[in-house]
């Protein structure tokens, strides 16, 4: 049987546990969020092929995937800072990159030519 201490040291211990992880997601929702437009063209059109975009978020000497998508546009959303998308079709023929970033804008059209 626990003694009567015990239990409110754990008591205590989990209502801290509680109000941090509380803290903490508060601290995460004031982040405001980039909307980013993602298009691929061919020909000055939408590409209308099968590719894959994949989005790392560059902090000084790393990169760090953010995000990974299968189709020719998409819009997004991320958090401020500078990013680089690498774009190619799915059969390898065509890969592309572009650096952008949102770390002073709300949004963003991040526009890549596969031609």
């Amino acid at each position: 049987m626990m003694s009567e201490t015990v239990y409110k040291g754990l008591v205590v211990m989990s209502l801290m546990l509680a109000s941090l992880v509380g803290v903490q997601s508060n601290a995460m929702a004031d982040v405001t969020l980039s909307k980013v437009l993602l298009v691929a063209t061919v020909n000055s059109g939408p590409a209308m092929l099968p590719l894959t975009w994949k989005i790392y978020r560059l902090d000084k000497d790393k990169s760090t995937l953010a995000t990974s998508l299968s189709r020719h546009s998409a819009n997004i959303q991320l958090e401020p800072g500078v990013y680089r998308a690498d774009v190619t079709f799915n059969d390898g023929s065509v890969s592309r990159s572009r650096t952008f970033d949102l770390r002073t804008v709300s949004s963003s059209n991040v526009i890549v030519a596969m031609d």
